[in-house]
Order: structure tokens, then sequence, then C-alpha cells
């Protein structure tokens, strides 16, 4: 009677710590085995007060596998003409879809640029004697986590965790003549 008391309670609280499917934010998360939660768990027990904005030369390399010429999904090519006319808040940028509209309501006002959707994508980067890998690299995945702040609108600033999926290099012809940006895509 006793044993089967134990064994009753046993089985009511392994119930209790069964597997649940995470809801919310924290549900992005299940798909990450323990050695990237540990990476993720890693990057936050790092302390920076350091928030990083504007522009600067790139200072390492971009490295290999590299794909030329790769056509960006329509979600991430509009989150690159919106990057663009937030980076130049002075000119306007469109998409190539955008531009049949602007020519419709402006018929005459030619005054943006138009952003194609071709990248060269590279599955690495080296800063110093650091390699940074991506999620498209698998043998460099683990160097893929990274902390991200953002600014928002009430002027909070939040971080949250990300994986580089690729770096990519992108080529715009502004006004002043043609710019390279080396960036990276961040789920």
């Amino acid at each position: 009677m006793i044993i089967a008391n134990q064994s009753d309670k046993l089985n009511e609280v392994l119930r209790l710590v069964k597997p649940r499917p995470t809801a919310g934010s924290l549900a992005m998360y299940d798909e990450f085995d323990s050695s990237e939660l540990h990476q993720f768990r890693q990057n936050f027990r790092i302390e920076s007060d350091i928030t990083i904005t504007g522009i600067e030369n790139f200072p390492g390399e971009m490295l290999t596998p590299r794909n030329d010429r790769v056509s960006l999904p329509d979600d991430i090519y509009e989150l690159l003409v919106y990057y663009y006319n937030d980076a130049y808040y002075d000119l306007e940028f469109v998409t190539i879809a955008g531009v049949s509209d602007k020519l419709i309501l402006e018929e005459e006002s030619e005054d943006f640029i138009i952003v194609l959707p071709n990248i060269t994508q590279h599955g690495r980067i080296r800063i110093g004697s650091e390699i940074f890998g991506a999620n498209i690299a698998p043998r460099y995945r683990k160097n893929s986590y990274i902390l991200a702040k953002f600014i928002q609108d009430n002027e909070t600033i939040d971080t949250f965790p990300g994986e580089v999926q690729f770096y990519f290099t992108h080529t715009i012809d502004l006004p002043t003549g043609s710019k390279m940006h080396q960036l990276a895509f961040v789920k």
C-alpha cells in the first residue's frame, strides 16, 4: 500500500515536469540544441554597456563559402530598402516594384534610388584573428550567435539574442557614386 501511494505521487510529480510546448517569444528557442543554448547563455553573461551606432569601415574581410548574385526573398529585400532609408535619411530608396508606383504617383519626379535585390552572400567573416560564422556555414555555426541592441521609440535600449543567418555585400548607386555595404542578416 505504501509502495502504491509512492508510485501515484511519483506519477503526479512526473506529470508536472513533463515537457510542454513553449509559448510566446521563447518559442523561437525550442529548435536549438543544448550547445546552441549554452552559447546564448555565454553571450548574456558578457556585460556590455557599449551601444554601437553609425557607420565605419569594416575592419575585416568576408570569407567563403561565397554565393554570387543571390536574389533576396521579398521580405528581406524590403528590409534592406527600409535599412537604406533609415541609414540615408536624406535620400529615398525604393524596390524595383516600388518604382512603378512612384512613377505613377509622381510622374515627373525621379528623386529616388532603386535598390536591386542581388547580393553576394558569405558564410563567415574575419575580424582581426577571430573568425565569426553564420548559419549557412555549419562548421562555424557556434560562432554565429550575437546580442543585438535596439533603441526603441521611447529611447530605451533592449537587447535581443540572435543568430547570424548570413553575411552579405550589397552595392547601391548613390548620387556621389557606387557604395558597397557589408552587412549581416540576423534572425
